[in-house]
């Protein structure tokens, strides 16, 4: 009997724990789930959880989980999301017969783990940008707009405390056998509490931990980020970059072109190791040509995905013949990037772009972009001169 084909394993639930900033626990960034909360129950006790063992139970056997719905729409469009990222990270294969997987948690001896081996951490959601695809809890300065706007889902809300919870929180995963530390904001350089606590672990935890920090570039790391960074294992800033020069103005509002090169000359004089990370949603879709050839010429490490929520901003919620400009751009960019898997990415993002388009948002996205320009006192057609004629239009 030929074995059943596993096209749903991911190893994240065996190895990570994810916290975000409102307090929840998950099995990594790309699920959201409301069960857990660092109010009841800690991000180590969360980890050895029934709940958490029933979703390992079932990528076993290659079921599908309605809360990985963010993989199955990334997969569906380019062949490639969290899952397999991870996947891949561990040097585990994808789409494998079931047998396949019970070995590597054997030969990897994850069954019985009693401590997540990664651990991601949503500090505060304290930033000084309000990214367009962003959302509240995510950044204090879009919280801050959506109720100037009137249309906060939360008002009252305090996503920037840094308070004993998350604290605890963050102290119940550094423990001897974790092997990755991943900081997220808001801004997490801009989170005084993340620098005093990271100071504080110790020289023989910390060279066995590799720390990643995801910033948005307009922050240049002092001295003693430096020295912080220097004490880890190995250290990875991930910068989020979603367009070229003041393109990125207008989508990551309002980031400084020259504090991010700033940033990055100060980084690299440093030895600081970093990439460049871009979310791919309509907002970008026709500039990324120009970023792309960009970090090609900068050789410099990179990552892009294509953006699922809000569903407005998905790339190809976009008229077709604004769909084959981008098409047509991507088409001119050179297979150089220094992640290899990128090249292959870019051609499946050149094939989405061909693919029907899915316009069903586009009033909701219209009536977003009115309201965001109106408010900035900016406009789209800086970026995409072309969408003006669609403005408002049936597509």
């Amino acid at each position: 009997m030929e074995s059943k084909i596993n096209k749903n394993f991911c190893i994240q639930p065996f190895v990570n724990v994810t916290t975000r900033v409102g307090g929840q626990n998950n099995i990594c960034c790309a699920m959201v789930q409301r069960h857990s909360n660092i109010q009841n129950e800690s991000p180590h006790e969360f980890f050895n959880s029934k709940r958490v063992q029933s979703i390992r139970e079932k990528f076993l056997k290659g079921e599908t989980l309605d809360a990985c719905k963010l993989c199955h729409f990334q997969e569906a469009k380019t062949n490639s999301s969290a899952r397999t990222v991870y996947n891949n990270f561990y040097k585990i294969d994808n789409n494998q017969p079931i047998e396949y997987y019970e070995k590597i948690i054997d030969r990897l001896r994850l069954k019985n783990i009693k401590n997540p081996l990664y651990a991601e951490v949503h500090i505060s959601n304290l930033c000084n940008l309000k990214c367009l695809s962003c959302n509240e809890a995510d950044s204090s300065k879009f919280h801050a707009e959506n109720k100037a706007l009137g249309i906060s889902e939360n008002p009252e809300a305090d996503y920037s405390t840094f308070d004993k919870n998350k604290i605890d929180a963050l102290n119940s995963i550094i423990h001897d056998n974790l092997l990755f530390l991943d900081i997220r904001g808001g801004e997490t350089l801009m989170v005084p509490e993340v620098k005093k606590i990271l100071n504080e672990i110790s020289p023989d935890k910390a060279k066995k931990i590799t720390l990643r920090i995801q910033t948005n570039g307009t922050i240049k790391p002092d001295q003693e980020w430096i020295q912080i960074f220097k004490k880890f294992k190995r250290e990875k800033l991930t910068i989020s970059i979603d367009a070229y020069g003041n393109d990125n103005h207008y989508v990551r509002y309002p980031s400084n072109w020259k504090k991010i090169m700033d940033t990055l000359t100060h980084l690299e004089k440093n030895d600081v190791h970093f990439s460049i990370n871009t979310v791919v949603s309509n907002l970008n879709l026709l500039v990324l040509d120009k970023l792309f050839a960009w970090i090609q010429e900068k050789q410099y490490h990179n990552y892009f995905y294509v953006l699922e929520s809000p569903s407005h901003y998905r790339p190809d919620n976009l008229p077709q013949s604004l769909l084959d400009i981008a098409s047509e751009r991507l088409q001119n960019v050179k297979k150089d990037f220094v992640n290899k898997d990128c090249n292959e990415k870019l051609d499946e993002l050149i094939e989405m772009c061909k693919s029907k388009s899915n316009t069903l948002r586009w009033q909701t996205f219209c009536k977003e972009i009115a309201m965001r320009d109106k408010y900035r006192k900016n406009s789209i057609t800086s970026v995409m001169p072309q969408i003006k004629e669609y403005m408002n239009a049936k597509v």
